[in-house]
């Protein structure tokens, strides 16, 4: 080979290595930068997306239909959390069309994640559908049924969670027990304090808490209780592990709104050796509030 020739392939070799590669990684690059950004932009299609989140149909359906209606369950997710208020009450009637066409259907998984969308919605359009819901057979949905009323139901949603409050599952009979004391719905005292006596503790506790919102010291017994438990109750949702103290942290809250003359010594004891840092020092804001003027809040 001729040094013309290796001088002209070892240039060729140059542009390519410095000018070409380089610039096609960069417009690869830049490509997927703008792809990204439009897909950040877009506003998912209410109808669409939730016919896609219905059924998904397509040669590939077999394989990926599944999570083809799921990534639509997000896009609706999205779009209840946005503040594009028309788009989700033109949303809202094919959500409970859809809501019930899942029970017929006993599509138990999108039954369950419309009763949460019907309740995140916040529209009290949404409550009929979610009574239903709190009714089902699957106790899940009437879960998140329960949860749903407390959203967007309000006050008229209460019998429906009174009712609720003797629910054969305990994860509803929290729930139920939990809005009631959201809502603050002082009809329902009777209601919490047989929850007391419930035989799980997580129900038990709920309505200790929302007897403490509504002032009630039939709380304060299950409250002292609570000091010296090491988890918290099942929350809005009945999901995830309860940090280490947050039951105790919890008490302290509501001993602090009900300021019965029993808490003071529990809490003084805790403000003095308790292991936990925060803790402690709950106990020692809850003891100074005991002298303060009262004042509504929520433990």
């Amino acid at each position: 080979m001729s040094e013309p020739d290796i001088e002209g392939r070892s240039d060729l070799k140059v542009v390519l290595q410095f000018f070409i590669v380089p610039l096609s990684l960069v417009a690869v690059l830049v490509s997927v930068f703008f792809g990204l950004q439009m897909l950040r932009s877009r506003r998912p299609d209410a109808g669409a997306t939730l016919d896609g989140l219905r059924h998904y149909e397509g040669f590939l359906a077999p394989y990926v239909g599944d999570v083809k209606r799921w990534q639509s369950g997000y896009d609706l997710s999205l779009l209840l959390r946005s503040e594009d208020r028309q788009a989700r009450s033109r949303v809202l009637p094919d959500l409970v069309s859809a809501f019930r066409e899942a029970g017929e259907r006993r599509d138990l998984k999108l039954r369950r994640y419309l009763a949460l969308a019907l309740g995140q919605s916040g529209d009290a359009r949404a409550a009929a559908a979610l009574r239903e819901g709190a009714h089902d057979g699957d106790a899940q949905t009437r879960l998140f049924s329960v949860w749903g009323l407390m959203q967007a139901g309000g006050a008229p949603a209460c019998p429906e969670l009174r009712a609720a409050a003797a629910d054969p599952d305990r994860g509803v009979r929290a729930m139920a027990v939990f809005a009631l004391g959201a809502l603050g719905d002082r009809s329902s005292e009777p209601v919490l304090r047989a929850a007391l006596q419930d035989r799980e503790t997580d129900v038990r506790w709920n309505a200790a808490l929302a007897l403490a919102r509504l002032g009630d010291p039939a709380a304060v017994p299950v409250l002292i209780q609570m000091l010296d438990a090491p988890g918290a109750p099942a929350g809005a949702r009945g999901e995830g592990a309860p940090r280490e103290g947050d039951a105790a942290l919890n008490a302290i809250r509501g001993l602090a709104l009900l300021r019965a003359p029993e808490g003071r010594q529990p809490l003084a004891r805790l403000a003095a050796s308790a292991p936990d840092l925060r803790i402690r020092e709950a106990a020692r804001l809850a003891i100074d509030a005991y002298g303060a003027a009262p004042r509504p809040g929520a433990p």
